[in-house]
């Protein structure tokens, strides 16, 4: 996998220098950036509670919460006399309700016509090409039930796609695309990460822990990812795909295996879509954890809705179940102009925790609740 890498970096490097290129303009940045502002009600209530589950500005006591996040982006680029383009990116993220670092991506890319190279901290290529169910709003899964306070979700997997490396420090390449085929990898050294890692809720984070079972305790010493993506019209009918495979290294135990697809079909503004995750997570005794999502969207001019569904449900633990999490969402957005939407979520989120979970709250292992949410999606 190391050699695949190296091979497609030193290929483009090659096309960068064989003519000495030189910029015909140095790099000139620009600011943009976006900022989304929320307001969101939930039904779950937990009075006298010392549960530290919620969202990090919500009392225990309140049901009702006004959160904003926004993110600062730096970019810049220049073309070489020999085509090749060059750019990069730096984001800070001004504010964030959900309590993450304050710096964001930041990383380099290089395009030719062999394909992208990116090198930084972003994303993974499993997750720049993943398709899923369609959602009109701007906050999906992973940031709706942050607004469920009543019992933190507890599930290991709170999306459909490879994130367990988030934004690690990553060489990447993504092919061209041939006949609306295009495949691409990333490999992920770990030499940033220098405490040991847990395996919960979408990320191997060595600052919160925030998962039930250590299966990234021993230490996580590097990972690559594989993904493959396609993108075709016929007629009138779209048709997107996507699969990955995400192979974590592991020291003292068996490596951590991730593979996920997923499938939409557009046709006269309708789309419908769906994928599905299996994690191996290496450890004896203990099965796949899964989740998978659908749903159908409408967009026509200004406006877009969607209706959608998730679950999450961690595999049984020696024969213990383990926990499981479902999410009902509608949600709708409504163009007020350029870089201004209005938006709103409207989900009903169902917790299910074993008895002897650590997330359980006053007792309680089966949670549901109603949750609203409305506010401004602002880029600029």
């Amino acid at each position: 996998m190391k050699k695949v890498l190296y091979g497609t970096t030193a290929l483009i490097a090659a096309g960068m220098f064989a003519s000495a290129a030189e910029a015909a303009t140095p790099i000139k940045m620009t600011i943009g950036g976006y900022l989304n502002a929320y307001m969101g009600w939930t039904s779950a209530e937990l009075k006298n509670s010392t549960s530290d589950t919620h969202t990090p500005n919500a009392q225990l006591n309140n049901q009702f919460d006004v959160m904003t996040e926004s993110q600062i982006a730096f970019t810049g680029s220049t073309t070489l006399d020999n085509g090749i383009k060059v750019a990069v990116t730096a984001e800070l993220n001004a504010s964030n309700f959900t309590g993450q670092e304050w710096l964001g991506d930041v990383f380099a890319t290089v395009d030719s016509k062999y394909g992208r190279a990116i090198i930084g901290a972003t994303d993974n290529v499993a997750v720049m090409q993943h398709v899923s169910a369609p959602d009109a709003g701007v906050l999906g899964v992973e940031k709706t039930k942050l607004i469920y306070w009543g019992v933190n979700p507890g599930v290991a997997l709170d999306a459909t796609y490879s994130d367990l490396d988030g934004n690690a420090q990553k060489i990447s390449y993504i092919s061209p695309k041939m006949a609306g085929f295009s495949f691409g990898a990333s490999w992920v050294p770990g030499a940033d990460f220098v405490e040991p890692f847990t395996y919960g809720n979408g990320a191997l984070d060595n600052n919160v822990d925030r998962s039930q079972d250590d299966v990234l305790a021993d230490g996580f010493r590097s990972a690559y990812v594989l993904s493959g993506a396609y993108e075709g019209k016929f007629k009138n009918v779209e048709l997107n795909a996507s699969v990955a495979y995400a192979n974590y290294d592991n020291i003292g135990e068996n490596n951590l295996q991730d593979y996920n697809a997923g499938l939409s079909v557009g046709i006269a503004g309708f789309t419908v879509g769906g994928a599905y995750r299996r994690v191996d997570t290496g450890v004896e005794g203990r099965a796949d954890d899964q989740a998978y999502d659908f749903g159908v969207g409408y967009e026509n001019g200004p406006y877009a809705v969607s209706a959608s569904y998730f679950t999450s449900k961690d595999g049984k633990d020696d024969g213990v179940k383990g926990n499981k999490f479902e999410m009902y969402q509608v949600s709708g957005k409504y163009k007020l102009g350029a870089g201004v939407d209005a938006f709103a979520t409207f989900a009903y989120l169902d917790t299910n925790l074993k008895k002897d979970s650590t997330e359980v709250v006053e007792g309680n292992t089966d949670k549901d609740a109603w949750t609203i949410i409305t506010g401004l999606a602002l880029t600029f």
